[in-house]
């Protein structure tokens, strides 16, 4: 284990020592937080309930999942367009930038009233959170593609197919993965947020109704539960992205 890996253990282990030792005599408010180990407790309680299981963790992994995949497709195919054409990308590059300042929560009740309340309107709302940053990375990955790679593609006389298999794919996949990776985040709080107004069961409605009850260990282990599941995803994109990294070195 490198030693910076190790600096980032003991810090996160002191944080939350301090966190522990500050609920447990007082220092913070017990009305408001409450110590690390009931939120893991908490935690583990909802991962042991099969109801909780099937209402509430599978269906929001579903909606992540699914949300992630259309995001990725359609971003990559729409990135590629707008590599292909000068016109199309520097017209749109710059909406894609200011796309996060569009509140899509707060027009929440036209998904509603175009899909319903089931989950497509939180994989809609999820899939379009996520998707302008696999579209922006794939246009640049493209773009930043060097110059003596396409000129010896095209001394080989290869295909356009065999260009982007051989020649643009494995030169913008560090891009396009990075893309990938804030597509992953971008899913996750756009269908736990979306739950949170949207939605008659998930984790994210989960947590809000534990909240509007005064369920605090309800709450923080909802909390804690989104947390793991990010720290998973992203475990899982690190691997397949260093696994990549060396296929490719």
């Amino acid at each position: 284990m490198k030693k910076e890996n190790i600096l980032q253990i003991v810090i996160v282990v002191s944080l939350l020592t301090l966190y522990e030792i500050a609920t447990r005599i007082g220092w913070l408010n017990s009305f408001t937080f409450i110590p690390f180990t009931e939120m893991v407790k908490s935690t583990v309680h909802f991962l042991v309930s099969p109801d909780f299981l099937w209402e509430h963790i599978w269906p929001t992994f579903i909606e992540i999942i699914i949300s992630f995949i259309g995001a990725a497709i359609l971003g990559v195919s729409i990135g590629l367009l707008l590599w292909r054409s000068d016109f199309m990308h520097h017209t749109f590059q710059p909406y894609l930038l200011l796309f996060y300042a569009v509140p899509f929560f707060a027009i929440y009740p036209i998904f509603i009233t175009l899909f319903g309340t089931g989950p497509l309107p939180v994989i809609t709302v999820g899939m379009l959170f996520s998707m302008p940053a696999v579209i922006s990375n794939t246009a640049i990955g493209f773009r930043e593609t060097r110059r003596v790679l396409i000129k010896y593609g095209k001394s080989l006389n290869l295909s356009f197919s065999k260009m982007l298999l051989y020649i643009y794919f494995p030169s913008a996949w560090p891009y396009i993965f990075s893309g990938l990776k804030l597509a992953t985040a971008y899913s996750i709080i756009g269908v736990v947020a979306t739950e949170f107004i949207l939605s008659a069961r998930g984790i994210g409605y989960s947590i809000s109704y534990a909240y509007n009850n005064f369920d605090l260990y309800g709450m923080y282990g909802g909390i804690l539960l989104v947390i793991l599941i990010s720290l998973f995803s992203n475990t899982i994109l690190g691997y397949i992205e260093s696994r990549l990294f060396k296929r490719h070195s």
